[in-house]
Parts: structure tokens; C-alpha cells; sequence
């Protein structure tokens, strides 16, 4: 027969953790028909010449829900080897909506996922109402990728009782009404849903977010349409970091609830490097879930290689987003905040609450917030200096020196955040963790803050190539048969026959990404951070080459993975 595409003189990398090997990879029809010794005709032949073959990369952590419509390249994941997402993390989407309360519910992609409002509403085609619409809609449109979907619980929520979804639980009928809709979603193909319970998680001028306000009758509803269907996953973040979780039964306990409830498999965020945080808090956590998966209740915490070091503003101060002093702030005008900035009555309530002990995202460390941008000469002496320094400096609160700064920048004073995975000792310590899944790039969202899309050739040129913490077989079945077999997509994430042809070709001595840039492409030509690949030589997506050195070929491959449907 003659072959579609034939990949000839490569190491494979199977994606099952055994050793490379090499060899050739026929496909036909987009699907792997021979590895190994291959020998015949082909429409294309590619020449590996040693460079190494894995399955495409899946991510499973991506905020792709709005820029799909924009962007169905889904850059920058399809440059880093990335074949298949999964969307709608977090509990925040943009399905279900009505038309009327599209610009209220993009709120909550703006204050969770810090993608700028205006955007969201000129860019999103925003043709759909249901989720099964939605889903349509893309595949209708055609994307790079494939793609998988969660039902986001705050959309659903939303979508069901109006404001007061930010306010309480649901009622008996409202709770029906939702498990009736998330059948729907299910059936269409839903791949499950998704809840955040983060106190820094926010709604539209500093609501709860309204995943937050959920009962657990609710949550059982949902499971309970998962359990009836034997299909679907849970993604969720909890109250707090994971070592939270550790220690506060509620919070571990809502995690054995989902699993027990729905008898499918939950993910949450996440283990990760946080400054006061012994590193043995992970490891108990870890040795606590042994005994469920022992049961088969499937629990796993995402992790991440990668030092988190983000960007803001005080007109979208994120940072703070957990502070109740800070909620009046969010989504107002830009005199409203600057008014708010200058009131002593403000100030105060911020350094109370911060005295009392709450530690928000920057965990009180004024010394890792450091100012980047400044406009006006005389404050130019304070680039790259921390909040803590600059404060000494001043004989200033460090609270009263970042506003005051902020104020005399116009809100325009540029802050990063820098405590996120930052001892590489820990962070090597947590890549080895059993029974964690890698995840947590959060590709698509954080525009203007950070990207983390790169996090699989991270993995590779990082934690595999210089630190030495995964071995090149083990990193890759991490980013592709470990994320398949959880997500239960079993034609994917291995290189074998049958398999579907998603497919990633690159220099195990050169792939990484590299330092971030700032692109104006966003609709209405606004900037993002973006972060492209090196050593990443061909991407292919069901057999077709979608990327070829950085560059698109032309095609759109990608599919609307549907739950419950054969890959």
C-alpha cells in the first residue's frame, strides 16, 4: 500500500516510558499503521535523521475557551508540540451564556484567567447559547488542535440562576436544572467540568466567582450524571494550595466526595514550590491519596517544572485578588480606583488585613514583588527593585510605596511576582512525586502576565536536558500516554499501530522554549506575551503536518474530541 506519510530514520520515543529505539513510522488515513523496520511508497517522506519521534504532547490544563475563536491555531501550544488540549478549567468559560449576560460572565475570565475585557468581547464569535452549541461551533469554525471540553461550573451556574449565583447555593429545582443541562453537555460530549473554590478567585467587581458558592447537593448532581454515563473527569481547585488540602480535612475530604460521588477520575491544583511551605507537606499529601487510588478513586495533583513569575498592573491588580479590601477595586473605572488608592480608610483595611495574616497570591513576600515599568523619570531608579526595597527607601509601609507608586504611574506601574517554584531543589523533589499529573501551563490565559504554553519543551530542555530530573523517556510519557491514559483517550499518547497520528518530531539537544516576547495580536491589536519553540522540527496532527520549523503548513487538522466517541 502506499502510505500517506512515511517518517523514516528516527529514535522513537513511544510514550510508554521504554527505551528509544529506531526506526520508521507509516501512517495512512491518520492513523499509525506500521513502526519499526517500514519499508514502501508514501504521498510524503520525512528524513528524521536521528532526531527523536514522540506522540503529540496533551496539556491538560488550558484556558483556549475564548481565543479558539480568534486564534484556532492555538498558538503558542501548537508550537511547542502540543496536538491536544483540554479547555474550560477553572470553572470560568464562555458556555453556557445568553446573549444578555455574555459581558457580566466574561468578568470572570478577565479577574481569573486576566484576559482583557474588551477583547473578550470584540474577539469571541459568542454564536452559540448552549454548551453543546459551543462546542459545534468550533468544530463548524475548525481549530489546529485537538480539543477537548469542560463544562465550566461558574458558566453553568450563571447561566442558571443569574446574579444570585454569586450570592448562595442553588435551590432543589435550580440544582435539576443544572444536572439537566450538564447531561445535555455531556451527551453532546463534554469531557466533564470543572470548579474552582480559590478565595482569590473572583467575579464581576469582586463577587465570588460562582463555582465558589456551589453545595455539595450540587456537586453530587453533576457526579451523579458522570457516575450514570462512565464518562467524564473533575477538575478542580480547592480552597487554598495543596498543602492546605493536607491540612484541612474539608478540603481533602471534598476531594474524596467528587471522586466517590462521580466514580471518575479528579484532578487538582496543584503541588507546587511556595515560599513557607515545607516541601514535606507535599509528600504527605501524596502518601494520603495512596490508599484511594489502592480503592481505584482516582485522584491526582498537577504539578509544574516551572518557575511562575507573573506581571501586573494595579487596574487589574490579580494579585490581591483574594484580599477583601481589594474587591471594590475590580472592574471600575480608572478614577473609582484611583480614589480607592488614595483613601486613608482603604489603605488601613489593606494593612490590616495583611497584619491579621492573610498572605494573598504573594504570600506577604514584598521582597519577590518587584516594579518592571515605569513611565516618569524620577521613579526610573526604582526598576527592578522589590516593593521591600524600594519601601526602605521611601521610610515608607511597603503598601503605602506600592500605591503611591502606582498613582504616580497613572496605574500604569508594572509589578511582577516571582515565588512560585522558585527553590529548584523542591521543584525537583515534587517532579517526582508518584500519582501527579504535569499540568498547569494555563495556555491562553495570563496574556499579559506570563506564558507558560511551552511547559512541554520546558519539560524537555529543562527538567530532562540540563537538570536531569526525568529522563527522556520518562518526560515524554509524561506529557503524553500519563495525561491520555488519565483523560481515557485511549488511541492517543502512545506511538503503536492503530494509534491516531499525532505526532511530534524534535532535537533532543536544541527543544526548549524561548525567552518570552510581546506580540500586538490580540483582536483590536492589543499585546500578549508569547513564548516560542526551538528544536521542535514537524507537529503532526492526525497525520497531517500542521507546523514544520515554526511554520504553519496550511492545514487544520484538529477535531472536537467528543466524550464517549471513538477517537
Amino acid at each position: 500500500m502506499a502510505y500517506d506519510l512515511l517518517i523514516r530514520d528516527a529514535r522513537i520515543c513511544d510514550g510508554t516510558g521504554g527505551p528509544l529505539f529506531n526506526g520508521a513510522v507509516a501512517i495512512a488515513d491518520g492513523r499509525i499503521v506500521e513502526v519499526g523496520a517500514v519499508a514502501g511508497p508514501a504521498r510524503r517522506t520525512v528524513a528524521a535523521d536521528g532526531l527523536v519521534l514522540a506522540p503529540g504532547f496533551i496539556d491538560l490544563h488550558t484556558h483556549y475557551d475564548a481565543q479558539v475563536s480568534w486564534d484556532p491555531l492555538l498558538t503558542c501550544s501548537s508550537w511547542h508540540g502540543v496536538t491536544t488540549v483540554l479547555m474550560g478549567n477553572c470553572g470560568v468559560g464562555v458556555a453556557p451564556v445568553r446573549p444578555q449576560e455574555r459581558s457580566t460572565m466574561a468578568w470572570d475570565l478577565v479577574n481569573v484567567e486576566a484576559l482583557p475585557h474588551e477583547v473578550l468581547m470584540d474577539g469571541v464569535n459568542w454564536e452559540w447559547e448552549s454548551f453543546a452549541e459551543y462546542m459545534a461551533a468550533i468544530a463548524r469554525r475548525g481549530v489546529a488542535l485537538n480539543a477537548a471540553f469542560l463544562v465550566p461550573l461558574s458558566a453553568l451556574r450563571f447561566y442558571v440562576m443569574g446574579e444570585a449565583a454569586a450570592a448562595r447555593a442553588a435551590t432543589t429545582e435550580e440544582t435539576a436544572r443544572m444536572a439537566a443541562l450538564f447531561r445535555d453537555a455531556m451527551i453532546a460530549g463534554a469531557w466533564g467540568f470543572s470548579l474552582s473554590l480559590a478565595p482569590q478567585h473572583i467575579g464581576f467587581q469582586g463577587r465570588p466567582l460562582a463555582s465558589r458558592m456551589a453545595s455539595r447537593e450540587e456537586l453530587a448532581a453533576l457526579c451523579r450524571v458522570m457516575r450514570e454515563l462512565g464518562r467524564g473527569i473533575i477538575e478542580i481547585l480547592p480552597r487554598g494550595s495543596a498543602p492546605m488540602v493536607t491540612a484541612q480535612d474539608q478540603g481533602f475530604d471534598l476531594l474524596v466526595f467528587l471522586a466517590e460521588q462521580s466514580r471518575r477520575p479528579v484532578t487538582f491544583l496543584a503541588i507546587v514550590d511556595l515560599p513557607g511551605t515545607p516541601i514535606e507537606a507535599h509528600e504527605r499529601l501524596i502518601e494520603r491519596l495512596k490508599p484511594l487510588l489502592a480503592r481505584g478513586l482516582k485522584i491526582y495533583p498537577q504539578v509544574t517544572p516551572r518557575p511562575i513569575q507573573q506581571y501586573y498592573t494595579l487596574r487589574d491588580p490579580f494579585i490581591f485578588a483574594a484580599l477583601d479590601s481589594w474587591k471594590g477595586v475590580f472592574n471600575r473605572p480608572a478614577e473609582e480606583q484611583k480614589a480607592l488608592f488614595r483613601s486613608a480608610e482603604f489603605r488601613a483595611a489593606f494593612k490590616a488585613e495583611l497584619q491579621r495574616g492573610h498572605r494573598a497570591v504573594f504570600r506577604g513576600r514584598w521582597d519577590r514583588v518587584h516594579v518592571v515599568r515605569v513611565e516618569g523619570a524620577a521613579n526610573r531608579r526604582f526598576l527592578n527593585q522589590s516593593i521591600a526595597e524600594i519601601a526602605a527607601t521611601l521610610r515608607k509601609d511597603p503598601e503605602d510605596a506600592l500605591l503611591d507608586l502606582a498613582l504616580e504611574e497613572d496605574l500604569a506601574l508594572g509589578i511582577t511576582l516571582s515565588v512560585i517554584n522558585s527553590d529548584a531543589a523542591n521543584v525537583e523533589r515534587i517532579m517526582r512525586l508518584p500519582n501527579t499529573l504535569i499540568g498547569l501551563s494555563d495556555a491562553g490565559a495570563h496574556v499579559a502576565q506570563h506564558c507558560d504554553a511551552g511547559l512541554p519543551t520546558y519539560v524537555l530542555g529543562h527538567t530532562v536536558r540540563e537538570r536531569g530530573t526525568l529522563s527522556l523517556e520518562e518526560g515524554v510519557r509524561r506529557l503524553t500516554s500519563e495525561v491520555a491514559d488519565f483523560l481515557e483517550m485511549a488511541d492517543r499518547g502512545r506511538i503503536r499501530a492503530g494509534a491516531v497520528a499525532d505526532l511530534v518530531l524534535f532535537d533532543p539537544d536544541r527543544v526548549g522554549p524561548l525567552a518570552p516576547e510581546w506580540r500586538d495580536d490580540l483582536p483590536g491589536r492589543q499585546p500578549r506575551l508569547i513564548e516560542r519553540a526551538e528544536g521542535v522540527e514537524h507537529t503532526i496532527v492526525g497525520g497531517e503536518i500542521l507546523f514544520s520549523r515554526g511554520a504553519h503548513q496550511g492545514a487544520m487538522p484538529g477535531r472536537v474530541l467528543r466524550s464517549g466517541e471513538a477517537a
